[in-house]
């Protein structure tokens, strides 16, 4: 072993590599329970960023409904929302954080596994 080896001490707390942030655990059940929502959270779930455009296009809904539920994702923390390409257009995207393994989504507060389709 060289000196410049790090070996933190048993006082010394070691953090995840990829924590996963602190939910409000209400929110997160209430966005995961609805079944309006699940079929967008079972689009995001792999990691895909998409439109709200695109998203409602693929389940056959209105844009204002899909812009209303992705809104509810994302004050709740299951979904990020992020400026698109042309920064007049917002994206959708379930974070890294929440994707730690393909099939399972960890909210800190549950572990939700996926079917596989």
């Amino acid at each position: 072993m060289n000196d410049s080896t790090l070996i933190p001490s048993a006082n010394q707390p070691v953090a995840p590599v990829n924590p996963v942030p602190k939910l409000d655990p209400v929110a997160v059940f209430s966005a995961l329970g609805s079944e309006v929502r699940w079929p967008i959270i079972k689009m995001l779930a792999d990691g895909r960023t998409m439109s709200i455009g695109e998203i409602a296009d693929a389940l056959g809904r209105d844009l204002d409904g899909v812009g209303k539920q992705l809104k509810v994702l994302a004050n709740a923390g299951v979904a990020a929302a992020f400026a698109g390409e042309d920064r007049r257009q917002t994206v959708y995207q379930i974070p890294a954080a929440h994707r730690p393994t393909p099939g399972i989504l960890d909210y800190g507060c549950c572990l939700v596994k996926l079917e596989k389709a």
